[in-house]
């Protein structure tokens, strides 16, 4: 599924996701993920990356803003190659490490970054998340885009098989974080609002027709 946001972006996603920084953990996702993760997969780490760029850029964030937001979200779920519990950590460390070994970015760069990944943890209780850093509402719509996208039956049944848990279970622990979950960028709200609000009509509906 492309989004015309994600067309209208294009250039400026590519050329970011050719950074090096980003570049190496993309490659290192794509031979070193656990196969039974069929949701946090490699593909996914590309889906949040080029809709947080595409996101940032539509609500005119400057060049360097864009790049630690794409590096913030290549990096998100990269902790997964380690192991799955508190991977939000983990993932902060490999691109502390990353970007120190780049040599490019100051530590209020790499302290910016580590923010944003652990503001993509998802709250027990309340709002879906908390946020904590300028950038991290960019990271956190682009990581739960798929509320707002039109294939979100489909990545929902993703996450239930990663999960190993029932699809009917999926759909009420679905509706119950899009009730907790708000969009926390204009361009959020504005790209991925209206098809929100028909995937939960559509998640109500089948809960009901279930029950």
């Amino acid at each position: 599924m492309q989004l015309a946001i994600l067309t209208e972006q294009e250039d400026l996603i590519t050329e970011i996701k050719g950074d090096p920084v980003i570049a190496s953990i993309h490659l290192r996702l794509a031979t070193s993920l656990d196969p039974s993760l069929t949701y946090h997969t490699k593909e996914h780490s590309d889906d949040v990356t080029e809709m947080a760029i595409a996101l940032g850029a539509t609500d005119q964030l400057d060049e360097h803003s864009l790049l630690l937001l794409g590096i913030a979200a290549a990096y998100h779920d990269a902790g997964f190659i380690e192991h799955r519990a508190e991977h939000e950590i983990i993932s902060a460390d490999l691109a502390e490490h990353a970007m120190k070994s780049d040599g490019r970015f100051s530590q209020d760069d790499i302290e910016l970054i580590r923010r944003m990944i652990l503001d993509t943890k998802l709250q027990p209780d309340g709002p879906s998340h908390a946020i904590s850093s300028r950038l991290s509402a960019w990271l956190v719509d682009a990581d739960l885009a798929n509320l707002g996208r039109s294939d979100f039956l489909e990545q929902t049944r993703l996450l239930a098989n990663e999960l190993n848990i029932p699809m009917s279970l999926m759909l009420n622990e679905s509706l119950a974080l899009m009730n907790r979950h708000q969009w926390h960028s204009r361009a959020g709200e504005m790209t991925l609002g209206k098809q929100k609000d028909l995937n939960k009509a559509t998640l109500l509906t089948m809960i009901e027709s279930a029950c």
